[in-house]
């Protein structure tokens, strides 16, 4: 600037500095304003953080969870059945009238053959076998020693009752994972949208300032000043609808979170160094995805059902024992106690077995048909997903460049239009270019993120999405 002020006038070179003020203030907007504080307010929150808030508030995830423990207390209701089943009754009964035995007839004939005994030495005949009213109480004891595997066959498929619902569980944290950094990061994106909405119009005014003034001293038509407002005009209107993008975005995370105010994510846009390979990930997605363990589940609990099926072609083998705990109203007839064996054996039932297992056998196909389409669809799925993840990263890493072209160009073009060699359109083109370059790689670090999250729910490793954040990553902001 000095150089400059002594290769002209005094007055051309206090206009000149002015100008050269102006041009790198310009130039302080676009090229040094990279950080910037969040417009939101509220807690704030990493996404490790917000992930636990989700799931520990989310219904859903409660309801699997509690879905799993059900299944617990019913294997364990199975493994009742391998103990003696013990029963405490008791029974008050009243009954139309006592039950009698009446041998006096037979006393009367004896009598008439010895008359020499005197009636009044031989007892009465006549015995009230069973009061009227009478109560009994019994302790029972029943032990099932052999069932032919109907007994086993339970406690697998409530085992595996427990696995399917386990997997269900793990399925739906890894689709709300996915979820949340949906919701998470757009927050991020808008509010660095929303900056960079900001800079752009602090900018314009900027330069509609001195297009003012240079259109003051005759260096520039009325029609420059005319185009540098237009493009404040639109720079305003879009720094407004990214403020209400910024909103709408606040308010579906706090939705998803459960929460009645809006939070501060802290987290930010970011994408990754180096990614395996896809190879990689589809064998981690038939090895570890939630889906594949709970086919795999089902399968088993067919299989335990069909066994449980065949069983019912064996019989039943059982001891048992019975105490009578009040011997008072016992009859001669009664025993205060007994033990002894059954067997229980089904020779007709209408084909009700025959059908059964028929029935369970095409579950069980149907299950294992089940989980060779659901390998297939898996490893579309990843590939699907692993593409559109690296698409993601090749578009960041292309705009890169562009948004270096395009700080290059506003130097140049604002250069040009102080010396009078370029026109505010071409200022306003340069720096809405530089701008929107901008905007599109912040959203494609976006869509890296959420492709990368939905590649890890398709993995099944939804949930190990925090530990990428703590590892080796690089941090994107506008």
């Amino acid at each position: 600037m000095i150089d400059r002020k002594q290769d002209h006038t005094a007055g051309g070179g206090i206009l000149t500095a002015w100008k050269a003020l102006q041009v790198f203030t310009l130039m302080v907007f676009f090229l040094l304003g990279q950080v910037s504080t969040p417009v939101f307010s509220g807690e704030a929150l990493t996404f490790t953080q917000a992930l636990d808030m989700m799931v520990s508030r989310n219904e859903s995830v409660l309801s699997a969870a509690s879905e799993v423990e059900q299944k617990q207390y019913e294997a364990k209701a199975t493994r009742g059945l391998n103990f003696p089943v013990v029963t405490l009754s008791g029974r008050l009964t009243r009954i139309n009238e006592s039950i009698d035995l009446d041998l006096n007839p037979v006393r009367d004939v004896i009598l008439g053959l010895h008359p020499a005994i005197p009636p009044a030495a031989v007892p009465s005949f006549h015995k009230t076998v069973q009061e009227e009213t009478f109560f009994k109480s019994q302790l029972n004891v029943t032990w099932p020693v052999y069932t032919g595997g109907r007994i086993s066959a339970a406690q697998k498929a409530a085992d595996a009752g427990i696995r399917e619902s386990a997997a269900k569980l793990e399925l739906i944290k890894d689709t709300l994972t996915s979820e949340l950094v949906k919701y998470y990061y757009a927050v991020r994106l808008t509010d660095q949208v929303y900056q960079i909405r900001k800079e752009v119009l602090d900018a314009l005014n900027l330069h509609v300032y001195q297009a003012r003034r240079l259109q003051e001293e005759g260096f520039i038509a009325r029609t420059e000043v005319l185009h540098a407002r237009v493009a404040q005009a639109r720079a305003e209107r879009e720094r407004k609808a990214s403020r209400r993008d910024l909103d709408l975005a606040k308010i579906a995370l706090a939705g998803i979170l459960a929460l009645e105010t809006p939070a501060t994510p802290v987290s930010p846009l970011f994408l990754l160094p180096s990614v395996d390979l896809e190879a990689s990930f589809i064998r981690q997605a038939r090895l570890h995805h939630p889906a594949m363990a709970q086919v795999e589940a089902v399968r088993d609990k067919a299989g335990g059902n069909l066994k449980a099926a065949r069983s019912e072609r064996y019989p039943t083998v059982y001891l048992f024992g019975t105490r009578e705990l009040y011997e008072n109203d016992l009859t001669e007839l009664d025993p205060a106690w007994a033990v002894g064996a059954g067997i229980n054996f089904t020779i007709f039932d209408g084909g009700t077995r025959t059908n059964k297992i028929a029935a369970a056998q095409k579950i069980e196909n149907q299950a294992k048909l089940m989980q060779r389409k659901l390998a297939r669809d898996l490893e579309t799925l990843v590939s699907s997903r692993y593409q559109e993840m690296m698409k993601a990263s090749e578009q960041y890493d292309s705009l890169q460049s562009s948004v270096d072209l395009a700080q290059e160009n506003i130097r140049a073009r604002s250069r040009s239009f102080e010396e009078g060699l370029a026109t505010s359109l071409d200022v306003v083109d340069a720096q809405l270019s530089l701008s929107e370059t901008r905007v599109k790689r912040l959203l494609a670090a976006y869509h890296f993120d959420v492709a990368f999250a939905r590649l890890l729910e398709a993995c099944g490793r939804g949930t190990e999405f925090p530990q990428y954040l703590a590892g080796n990553i690089m941090e994107v902001e506008h």
